[in-house]
């Protein structure tokens, strides 16, 4: 049984077994968000629940511009180039919560975007049938009860507000895929073979997406080309989660939005540490000194890029421009991912 099913169930059982009042009408309150709303039961008619949607996760505006890509420093960020990107796009404030993938498991189990078989989630909207998120690893915060997805107890409590994690690539396009087919929107990804977005040129895509390895770079150090997302500071455990000289500052992850806006311009946070985040591209350890505009990534590859560093991560990994990778079909316990679009 869906748990939503079970709320309606409870919620009806309430209700229904109200008994008469001898001194007066019974009412329904409904607690939200710290208030209280009441009703007559005498006054309602009937009640109905929905399917709630798949939530979008907010969004902020990133104009176009250009900056130099690279730092040479940062690790797979020596090599500076100038890059112009001429379309505004828009980028999560925040990582990906495990709320919100939940949810979009849910959706896409209600709608036949996924498939389960012994526990494993694969994708269902193409040919290919890729594993998206490790239930079974034993730090995935993610589980599946009876055939609903809940949160789960890795060892840490429940977190619906930490960054998803264990999550491989596929998983985090799929997600920006259950949100265009909810939208109806065209699918940005292909589902199968190397998965391109958009045939290979995401920028024009009309949709959810991840962002271009240059879109990241861009938005973390908008407006000033500085070091780290909040500037030039070191970093420390009050800017950012990490593991400074390999003691890490929390042990694990923390909720989004826990550290100040950086960059300031736009609003965006956790852009260093608490969770590496996928980009579209596949990875290309230095990407040379040309100048390119909408950089879309190399073709092929093995791996896919990360930005911002983990919980586990050391000060070299925060660097804006500082590039690492994963296998696409990996997954970690300091990986997830954020949103991206390019501006309708």
């Amino acid at each position: 049984m869906k748990k939503q099913h079970a709320l309606i169930i409870m919620a009806l059982a309430l209700v229904l077994a109200i008994p008469a009042a001898a001194d007066g009408p019974w009412q329904l309150q409904i607690h939200q968000g710290g208030k209280v709303h009441t009703f007559d039961v005498s006054t309602i008619d009937s009640m109905t629940f929905v399917e709630a949607d798949l939530t979008v996760p907010t969004l902020v505006s990133v104009p176009a511009g250009q900056f130099q890509m690279g730092d040479g420093v940062a690790y797979c960020g020596i090599d500076q180039h100038l890059v112009i990107l001429t379309n505004d796009f828009l980028l999560g404030q925040t990582e990906v919560t495990n709320q919100e993938y939940l949810e979009g498991l849910n959706y896409a189990l209600e709608q036949g975007l996924i498939t389960i078989d012994d526990g494993v989630v694969r994708d269902a909207m193409g040919p290919g049938t890729e594993i998206l998120i490790d239930l079974d690893d034993v730090d995935c915060e993610i589980g599946l009860v009876d055939g609903v997805f809940l949160l789960r107890d890795a060892g840490y409590g429940l977190n619906p507000d930490f960054p998803v994690i264990e999550i491989r690539w596929f998983g985090a396009a799929c997600f920006c895929d259950w949100l265009n087919h909810q939208a109806g929107l065209p699918l940005a990804y292909t589902h199968d073979g190397d998965w391109p977005c958009n045939g290979g040129f995401p920028y024009d895509a009309v949709g959810y997406r991840l962002p271009t390895d240059a879109e990241w770079e861009y938005a973390a150090q908008f407006d000033g080309e500085a070091i780290y997302p909040w500037g030039d500071d070191t970093p420390d455990c009050d800017l950012a989660n990490f593991a400074p000289d390999e003691v890490p500052c929390t042990g694990w992850g923390v909720a989004v939005g826990s550290y100040p806006a950086a960059p300031a311009a736009l609003g965006l946070l956790d852009m260093a540490g608490n969770a590496f985040e996928w980009c579209n591209d596949w990875f290309q350890c230095e990407l040379g000194w040309a100048q390119a505009t909408d950089p879309p990534g190399p073709a092929t590859g093995s791996r896919r890029v990360l930005h911002s560093g983990g919980w586990v991560c050391l000060s070299e990994n925060l660097r804006n421009s500082s590039r690492s990778a994963f296998a696409p079909s990996g997954s970690s316990n300091h990986a997830g991912f954020r949103l991206a679009r390019t501006a309708p």
